[in-house]
């Protein structure tokens, strides 16, 4: 998720108190994102080589929580839409969906994804952002289909709302008042 109120996108990742400068490129990162779910798939059987992602030194990762700052880059969080209910299907794969995401990208907002550079997450922005008149946009679509038939469209746009709200944020006398109660009930 961009952060529209920094004037500049990340650039570095912190591991063990100590930043390190990455490439930011967005074909890095889909090589990364490729090279990621296929190591899993295999059950994350040999070494996972990710040097390429820095552009200089290269930190030494002691323990799992180093590696928490690569995925918060590769994988931003974005907090909607929200489900209770996933498909749990991927929607996107990076090594067979090149020629689509290409010309999506062109067609929506005519750039040449081969003549570009773009930082990873104005990529993953774009990407989000998709109309739906791409070919791009049809086909996650067909993809996230899971064969639920809702009769009701009341229900379908009560989940899109539900969905598509930012998530609730307790004020300090919410909070407070809670404490209370379970304090008092607790």
């Amino acid at each position: 998720m961009l952060d529209l109120t920094q004037k500049s996108l990340p650039d570095a990742i912190t591991v063990g108190g100590r930043d390190f400068l990455i490439n930011t490129d967005f074909r890095i990162w889909m090589k990364f994102a490729i090279e990621y779910k296929s190591w899993v798939t295999s059950g994350m059987k040999g070494v996972f080589d990710i040097r390429y992602l820095f552009k200089t030194s290269v930190p030494v990762f002691e323990k799992v929580e180093d590696y928490n700052s690569i995925f918060l880059f590769a994988f931003p969080r974005n907090v909607v839409p929200h489900s209770s209910k996933d498909s749990g299907n991927d929607v996107l794969f990076y090594e067979y969906d090149g020629d689509y995401i290409y010309s999506a990208f062109l067609q929506a907002y005519g750039i040449d994804l081969i003549d570009t550079d773009m930082h990873w997450h104005k990529f993953l922005a774009l990407m989000n952002g998709l109309p739906d008149c791409t070919r791009m946009s049809a086909i996650m679509g067909h993809r996230a289909y899971t064969g639920e038939k809702i009769k009701d469209e009341a229900a379908i746009y009560r989940r899109l709302k539900e969905a598509w709200m930012p998530p609730y944020e307790e004020t300090e006398e919410e909070k407070q008042a809670e404490d209370e109660f379970n304090a008092y009930f607790g």
